[in-house]
C-alpha cells in the first residue's frame, strides 16, 4: 500500500488553514426552535479537550482496576487470598534456607573437629593480609569455634564412650519387614554384645588389611583417631542408625562419601591395646542406645 503523500500535505494544509477557524455548535428545540445548547468550538479546543478526556478516562480505568476487586480478572493479577499465602510461603522458605545453612556450617564444624582439620590456620594466613579492623571478627571467629569443639566433644562422647543403661530389642524398634544389615568383615566373631560388661558391640578377628564394608546404605560422617579405641569410623543410615567400626588400620573413604550396602570402607588392623591380633569392634547405635548387632545380621 502506497502512501499518497500529496493527499498528505493536502489534509495537513486544510488542518493548518482551519486549525484557528470558529466554530458554533448549537442544539435547537425542534418545535419552537429555540436555542438548547450552544457551543464555540475550534479544532484546537476539540483536540486539547479529546486529549485531556483520553487521559482522564485511561487515569480512572487504571486507579479502578488497582484498587478495586476487578483487578483479579486482569491477567498478572492474584487473588488477594492466594497473594497472602504465596508471601507466608516465602517467608517460611527463607527460614528453612537460614535454618538449613546454620545446621550445614554447624555439621561441617563438627566433622572437620573429628577428623582434626584445622580451619584456624586459613583463617590466620587470611587475617594476617586483612586491615588491622578485622582484628575483632577473628576473636569472635575462634570463640564459636571453641563452642563448636566442645560440643562435638560431647556428640562423640555421647556416641562412642556413653554407658548405655537400657538394651533395646530388634523387635521393639524395628518395624521393616526387610530391614537387615550384612557382616562388616569376614572372620570370627571372638566377643558379643554385653549391657553387663560394657561391651556395646561385638568384635570380629581376621587378619591384618581385611575389608571392611558397609553393613547398609548411609552417608560417613566422621572419621577420627582414639588413644583406646584407634582409628575409628561413623557412619550414618536412615531410621536414626548409626554404625561405628573401630580398631581400623586404613580409611577407604572420605568425610561425607555416600556409601551403599557391601561397599568397602576401611581394612582392619590393630591399633588398640587390648589384643594382639587384628580384629574389628563394630557396634550399631539406635536412637542414641547400644542394639546387639548380631540380631540384625542375616543368617544369625
Amino acid at each position: 500500500m502506497k502512501i499518497n503523500i500529496q493527499s498528505i500535505k493536502l489534509f495537513w494544509k486544510k488542518l493548518r488553514k482551519n486549525w484557528t477557524h470558529r466554530f458554533r455548535l448549537i442544539i435547537r428545540n425542534d418545535k419552537n426552535l429555540s436555542t438548547v445548547f450552544e457551543l464555540k468550538l475550534t479544532p484546537r479546543k476539540v483536540f486539547v479537550l479529546s486529549t485531556l478526556i483520553s487521559f482522564l478516562i485511561i487515569i480512572l480505568t487504571t486507579i479502578l482496576i488497582a484498587f478495586t476487586p476487578l483487578r483479579v480478572y486482569v491477567p498478572g493479577y492474584t487473588n488477594p487470598v492466594e497473594y497472602n499465602l504465596y508471601r507466608k510461603m516465602l517467608t517460611r522458605m527463607d527460614s528453612l534456607e537460614r535454618m538449613n545453612a546454620i545446621h550445614k556450617t554447624y555439621l561441617d564444624n563438627i566433622i572437620n573437629v573429628v577428623n582434626d582439620i584445622v580451619v584456624s590456620e586459613e583463617m590466620d594466613a587470611q587475617m594476617e593480609s586483612a586491615p588491622q579492623k578485622k582484628v575483632k571478627d577473628k576473636d569472635k571467629i575462634s570463640q564459636a569455634q571453641k563452642e563448636v569443639n566442645e560440643a562435638a566433644e560431647q556428640l562423640l562422647v555421647e556416641i562412642t564412650d556413653r554407658s548405655a543403661k537400657t538394651y533395646i530389642p530388634l523387635s521393639q524398634h524395628v518395624s521393616l519387614p526387610t530391614f537387615a544389615f550384612t557382616m562388616p568383615a569376614l572372620g570370627t566373631v571372638s566377643k558379643k554384645f554385653s549391657i553387663q560388661d560394657n561391651h556395646f558391640g561385638m568384635d570380629i578377628e581376621n587378619e591384618k588389611g581385611t575389608l571392611i564394608t558397609s553393613i547398609a546404605d548411609g552417608v560417613v560422617i566422621g572419621m577420627h583417631f582414639s588413644d583406646k579405641e584407634g582409628n575409628i569410623l561413623i557412619i550414618q543410615h536412615s531410621g536414626n542408625m548409626v554404625s561405628i567400626y573401630k580398631n581400623i588400620d586404613k580409611f577407604l573413604k572420605k568425610t561425607g562419601a555416600k556409601v551403599k550396602s557391601g561397599d568397602p570402607i576401611a581394612t582392619m588392623g590393630n591399633t588398640e591395646t587390648e589384643s594382639n591380633k587384628p580384629y574389628l569392634h563394630f557396634e550399631i547405635w539406635y536412637n542414641g542406645s547400644p542394639i546387639n548387632p548380631l540380631e540384625y545380621f542375616i543368617g544369625y
